[in-house]
Order: C-alpha cells, then sequence, then structure tokens
C-alpha cells in the first residue's frame, strides 16, 4: 500500500514583506496558521512582533544563519504524531498552483538549508508545541528569492483509496511558507514558450463551428516571483480580429518555475490566415511577446467534395447508361435518321 500525500501550505501574499527573525523563545499566543481542521502550522507569534506572521520572511546574505521557531497546533482531542521538515516550493504545471514537496522528494534549495530541533514531534490533543530552527545559507548561494515552506505530516494513514486496482493509503500534511530574499540584486525575468493552436474541423463548415485549443507555457527566467498578466488575441487576413480573449492574471510563478496556459477556443475560422498573438506583461517593465500563424482551410469538407464530384463524374454516367439500355432506349444501330 503506496501513501499518498495531500499538503496545505499557507496562502502567499502579493509581495514580500522582509522580516528580520531574531532567536528567542516565542510568545504563548500563536500567529496565523494554516490548517485542514486537525492541525496547523504557522510562525510562533514573538513577544517583539506586533502582529501576527502569516508565513515565515527572511531577507539574510549568503553565508548567514537565521532562526526562527514554528508552531503546530492538533486542533483534535486525540494525540498526533508528525513528521516536521523543510522543503521546497514548486508550481504546479497546469495551474501555477503552489506547492510544497514532499518528505519522499529531495531538495535542493531553501528546504534542504533548514534544520529543525525535533523532527518527530508527538502532540497532545488540544495542545500545541513550538519547534526551534535554522537555516543557514550557503555561501554560494545566489541573490534573490528562494521559496519552500516547512511541514507537518502526520506519520498515521489516515483512510485508505482503491486507485487502479491498488489500494492507496492517505497522509495529510499542512505546511507553512517560508520566503528567503538572499541579499544581492533582483532580476526579474520571462519567457513564453511553444506557443500552438490545436483545431478540429466540422464536416460541413460555415454552418457549423469547429472546436480549438491555444497552448503555451511561461517560464519565470529570473530571481524573484513574478505574476504576470496575459492578452491573447487572434487576427485573420489584413489585421481583422477574429478572437480576443479576456485579459487573465497568472498566479505567482516562482524563479525557475513553469506553468501551461491553455484557452478554449470555440468557432475559430474555417478559411482564413490566422495570427495569434500572445503578450505578457508584469512588474519591472516586463514585457514579453510571442506569436504563431496557421492557414485555417476546411481539408475534410475539400474532400467530401472531391469525393462527391468523382462519384457524380464518374459513376453516375455508367448507371444511366445501364438504366437506359434496361430501358430499351438505346440501339446499337448507327446512322442518320431524316
Amino acid at each position: 500500500m503506496s501513501p499518498l500525500l495531500r499538503i496545505a501550505a499557507a496562502a502567499a501574499a502579493a509581495g514580500l514583506a522582509a522580516v528580520t527573525a531574531v532567536p528567542g523563545a516565542a510568545a504563548a499566543a500563536p500567529g496565523p496558521a494554516t490548517g485542514n481542521g486537525a492541525w496547523s502550522v504557522g510562525p510562533a507569534n514573538r513577544s517583539a512582533a506586533p502582529a501576527a506572521r502569516p508565513f515565515f520572511s527572511f531577507e539574510a546574505p549568503a553565508g548567514a544563519t537565521v532562526r526562527d521557531v514554528v508552531r503546530i497546533t492538533n486542533l483534535t482531542e486525540a494525540p498526533i504524531s508528525f513528521k516536521v521538515y523543510g522543503t521546497d516550493a514548486y508550481n504546479t504545471p497546469r495551474d501555477a498552483g503552489f506547492a510544497l514537496r514532499s518528505a519522499e522528494e529531495t531538495s535542493s534549495d531553501v528546504g534542504a538549508w533548514i534544520s529543525l530541533k525535533a523532527a518527530s514531534p508527538k502532540i497532545p490533543g488540544g495542545k500545541a508545541r513550538e519547534i526551534p530552527f535554522t537555516l543557514k545559507v550557503p555561501g554560494n548561494a545566489t541573490p534573490g528569492e528562494h521559496i519552500g515552506g516547512i511541514v507537518a505530516l502526520n506519520t498515521a494513514v489516515e483512510s485508505v483509496q482503491e486507485s487502479g486496482g491498488a489500494r492507496v493509503g492517505i497522509r495529510r500534511a499542512v505546511g507553512a511558507r517560508v520566503y528567503l530574499r538572499v541579499t544581492g540584486p533582483l532580476t526579474p525575468g520571462m519567457r513564453a514558450d511553444g506557443l500552438g493552436v490545436a483545431r478540429t474541423e466540422p464536416l460541413v463548415p460555415f454552418v457549423r463551428s469547429g472546436r480549438g485549443t491555444v497552448r503555451y507555457t511561461i517560464v519565470n527566467t529570473g530571481n524573484q516571483r513574478i505574476s504576470p498578466t496575459a492578452r491573447v488575441r487572434a487576427t485573420g487576413v489584413f489585421g481583422r480580429e477574429v478572437k480576443r480573449w479576456p485579459d487573465r492574471r497568472i498566479p505567482e510563478i516562482l524563479p525557475g518555475e513553469r506553468t501551461e496556459i491553455t484557452l478554449p477556443w470555440d468557432g475559430p475560422p474555417a478559411l482564413d490566415r490566422v495570427t495569434v498573438r500572445v503578450e505578457l506583461t508584469a512588474a519591472g517593465g516586463i514585457d514579453v511577446r510571442t506569436q504563431t500563424r496557421f492557414t485555417a482551410v476546411p481539408w475534410a469538407a475539400l474532400l467530401v467534395l472531391a469525393g462527391t464530384v468523382f462519384v457524380v463524374w464518374s459513376v453516375l454516367p455508367r448507371l444511366i447508361r445501364r438504366w437506359r439500355e434496361r430501358a430499351g432506349l438505346t440501339s446499337g444501330e448507327t446512322g442518320v435518321f431524316m
């Protein structure tokens, strides 16, 4: 029985607020945390903090060590045994959702730099545990944002599901986000890859509408998060606009990550020379543009028409001749009749 891990992560704020962590015991009041109804994970509030923190946010130079405290609260009445670990964040490929890697996956960035004082706590029902941790920034860490999280995984299998004939154990996890900015210049960047259009043609064009799909991939090539706005439109011959999709704000894409965007297209032109243009803009003056072209020809309908013409010109005369012969409308004689 293989485990299936579900991780919930705290919602990110639009901007990164630099908060310098200081060593010391956390105050009794808990900060806001991400939870699943059974337990929650979040920063422990500090006595000097004016307000609770929604996530961990640090700024430090390469080679520095940051210290802080994570608070895990058991919201049930029964004790829960946890596995607590640091991990890297990534974007889900299809929707750019924020996700944290599971305990079985290897972290190579900020998740690998986190060391927890207690990695296997057992927390009684209705109680909380505050666990100190250190984040040691390597001396060769690159400037910019490094994003991950601290995850509390319930070590017990909570339920079992059938999947493809196999039994799959469900273990849930909750994570608090960690935003680290390593001192140095920020170099935002973005590109669009793989713009393409897929279409299906109706057998009867201009009467029934076809269907299409526009796909492209957004890649964050810089060292900070970006949340671009995408504008997509299609033009035909002489530049006339045949389709414009609503402007779309893409969720935050992490440095080095990518996400694929899919746009449905109802009723693409049946006969036209079409150009599809994508424009991506983001804070910092980023403006990326790409385009692709295709020629829309109703090949299926043309093939049907050609087949019909072939039948008319080759088969139909033979059928008419046979019918005339059977009806006695033809004679084998030739000559001139007066």
